[in-house]
C-alpha cells in the first residue's frame, strides 16, 4: 500500500478513542459510594493517627534507654615517666 492510503487510515485509528472517550459523560457517584469514600478516608486519618502515637512512644521509648545507660568514663591517660 501506498505511504498516502495508509495516513488517512493511521491518523483514524489514532484520534478515534480520543473523540469517542470524549462523548461518554461520566454519572455522578451515588450516596453510597460518597459514604464509603468518606468513611475510608476516615480510616487513613485514624491509622495515620495510630502511626504518629505508635512513633511517639517508641521516641521516648528510646530516649528513656538512651538515658538510663551508665555512662562509661574515659579512661585516663597514665603519663609515662622519663628514663
Amino acid at each position: 500500500m501506498n505511504r498516502r492510503k495508509c495516513l488517512p487510515l493511521v491518523t483514524l485509528l489514532i484520534a478515534a478513542p480520543a473523540l469517542f472517550g470524549a462523548t461518554k459523560e461520566q454519572e455522578p457517584p451515588d450516596k453510597e459510594m460518597l459514604k464509603m469514600i468518606e468513611f475510608l478516608r476516615d480510616m487513613e486519618m485514624i491509622k495515620q493517627l495510630e502511626m504518629m502515637r505508635e512513633l511517639d512512644r517508641a521516641e521516648s521509648l528510646g530516649d528513656q534507654t538512651k538515658n538510663s545507660l551508665p555512662q562509661k568514663p574515659a579512661p585516663a591517660k597514665q603519663e609515662e615517666a622519663p628514663k
